[in-house]
C-alpha cells in the first residue's frame, strides 16, 4: 500500500477536525478546572474573582474552537479530493502559523500552557499540512 493512502486529507481532517471538537468541548464544559491548572503553578491559590475571569477565558476559548472542528469535519466529507488537499494544506499551515503566537502571549501573561501539551497538537497538524501537500492536484481519489 502507498503511502499517500495513509495520508488521505479526507481522513485527516476528519481526524483532526474531531479531536480539535472533543478538546474544545471538553475545554468548555471544564473551563474551571482548565484555568485552575493554567494559573495556580504560577499565582498559587485563586480568588473568586480571578477564578471567575479565568474560567470564563477558558470558556470562550472551547465556543472559539468548537466550529473549526466542525469546519474540518464538514471540509472532510464535502469538499472534492482536490478541495481537501487544499484545505488540509491551508488550514494546517494557518494553526501552524498562530500556535506559536498563542504560546508566546500565553507565556507573557503567565497564563501556564505547558510546551509538551502541544508537541501532539504541532504533529497532528504537521501530518494534517503533508496530507494537503501531497494530494495537491490529484484527480480521482
Amino acid at each position: 500500500m502507498e503511502s499517500t493512502n495513509y495520508m488521505n486529507p479526507k481522513y485527516w481532517l476528519i481526524g483532526v477536525g474531531a479531536v480539535n471538537l472533543l478538546f474544545s468541548l471538553y475545554n468548555f464544559f471544564d473551563a474551571s478546572g482548565v484555568a485552575e491548572i493554567a494559573l495556580t503553578d504560577h499565582y498559587g491559590a485563586l480568588s473568586d474573582r480571578e477564578m471567575a475571569i479565568a474560567t470564563g477565558y477558558e470558556e470562550g476559548w472551547g465556543l472559539f474552537g468548537i466550529p473549526y472542528g466542525i469546519l474540518a469535519i464538514g471540509a472532510g466529507l464535502i469538499l472534492d479530493s482536490d478541495g481537501q488537499a487544499k484545505m488540509a494544506l491551508v488550514s494546517g499551515l494557518a494553526f501552524i502559523a498562530t500556535f506559536p503566537i498563542l504560546l508566546y502571549v500565553s507565556g507573557t501573561n503567565n497564563y501556564g500552557v505547558p510546551l509538551e501539551q502541544f508537541a501532539p497538537v504541532f504533529l497532528l497538524l504537521g501530518l494534517l499540512t503533508l496530507s494537503g501537500y501531497m494530494h495537491l492536484n490529484k484527480e480521482g481519489e
